[in-house]
């Protein structure tokens, strides 16, 4: 019993060890394809097409336009094919359109067709919107951590983050009509947090008169 007890405990740490390699570098499963842009690397499943650094550039003039902009956003993004690699590195976060790790600020990608500047979650309901905007989204998550502290995942709402990272993004995966279909059919989707949560991240900003830290100041003190 204390034998089996024994390797029981090594293998947790062995599995340990192997997911936390993969969330520290993505670069072990091995992605085929690698290309350099900027201060950007990307690597990919799949050939990377010659429009990438076009989708990189809009997605970074996205990124520009917050108020919060600085170094802090995530340079190097991995384009998996919602295959195996995205289960592994994804986890509890298999339904998303891509996640990014406060752990060396990597992006990673769920399906995506970089030549049409189109990311896909599988879902049936909101299941597709724009790579440039995915990225752009993940990079303000960054951007978020390196302003208000690598703990801002945890210590802020998530409709204040995750509409703030649609606002960037210039938009999310429902559009008005859209949500608005939903809630009247009184459905309950993921990606109508992310909507309401940038509206009501839009109508604070009007509000205070543009300002991100006040927003998040005024939102830390109310919790």
């Amino acid at each position: 019993m204390r034998l089996w007890h024994t390797l029981f405990n090594r293998a947790l740490l062995v599995v340990g060890v192997v997911l936390g390699t993969v969330v520290l570098a993505p670069e072990v499963l091995a992605f085929p394809h690698r290309q350099i842009i900027g201060d950007t690397v990307v690597y990919s499943e799949h050939p990377l097409p010659a429009t990438l650094p076009h989708l990189l550039a809009k997605s970074d003039g996205l990124l520009k336009k917050s108020a919060i902009y600085g170094p802090g956003y995530g340079r190097r993004i991995f384009l998996t094919d919602g295959g195996w690699r995205w289960r592994v590195m994804a986890l509890q976060s298999a339904g998303a359109f891509a996640f990014s790790s406060a752990l060396g600020e990597t992006i990673v990608v769920n399906c995506s067709d970089v030549a049409r500047d189109v990311a896909f979650n599988g879902g049936s309901i909101a299941g597709a919107r724009s790579l440039s905007g995915v990225i752009a989204h993940e990079r303000t998550h960054g951007l978020i951590r390196a302003r208000y502290g690598v703990t801002a995942d945890i210590v802020y709402p998530a409709w204040l983050r995750e509409g703030y990272c649609d606002l960037v993004a210039g938009g999310g995966s429902l559009s008005d009509r859209d949500a608005a279909r939903l809630k009247a059919q009184h459905r309950t989707v993921p990606a109508l947090l992310y909507y309401d949560g940038r509206k009501r991240v839009e109508a604070a900003l009007r509000a205070n008169g543009g300002s991100v830290d006040a927003l998040f100041a005024a939102v830390l003190k109310e919790d």
